[in-house]
């Protein structure tokens, strides 16, 4: 995804359940805007609080209607993703913002095809170090604390890739 300030992004529940869990949801301030269907803030309520979203004071809710959403998920065969997934793709195409922020991998196979470009929480964390908004250390530490504090999944070894990649930048 390179370097620079990404303007706009729809987010799924993933990145946003998981920056939360390592009290990093300042990280979102990466983007100038954040889109949240209605199914994946009802869905992140209970673990990323109303009030911490909303302190971040960028975030857009977006209520899609079901009708439109369904015909959607026919018309691009996505009946194996959840709601939010769902809505979170739709709204992508529906207001032409190319990115999702998603740790998941059906979701991100998905925007692929649907010619989106997907962001994990990890991806998160190297593009806040790339644009200096946190130190090469913060960094280091939040991906760590991906693997080892949030219930997201990914091995350590896709951690360990990603620290490198870090270590790679500051020599460049």
């Amino acid at each position: 995804m390179g370097a620079g300030r990404v303007i706009e992004a729809v987010a799924d529940a993933g990145p946003l359940i998981h920056l939360a869990e390592i009290d990093c949801l300042f990280l979102l301030h990466l983007f100038e805007r954040l889109c949240v269907p209605q199914a994946v803030w009802l869905e992140t309520i209970n673990r990323a609080t109303e009030t911490r979203l909303l302190e971040l004071g960028h975030i857009s809710r977006y209520t899609p209607t079901q009708a439109e959403v369904t015909r959607f998920v026919q018309d691009n065969g996505l009946q194996n993703l959840h709601s939010g997934e769902c809505e979170s793709l739709y709204l992508c195409r529906q207001i032409n913002i190319p990115y999702i922020l998603t740790d998941d991998l059906a979701v991100r196979e998905a925007a692929k095809r649907l010619k989106l470009t997907p962001i994990g929480s990890l991806g998160i964390v190297v593009k806040s170090y790339r644009n200096n908004l946190i130190s090469l250390n913060q960094a280091e530490r939040y991906l760590l604390d991906l693997h080892d504090v949030s219930t997201l999944f990914v091995t350590r070894a896709i951690v360990e890739l990603a620290v490198e990649e870090l270590h790679r930048q500051v020599k460049e």
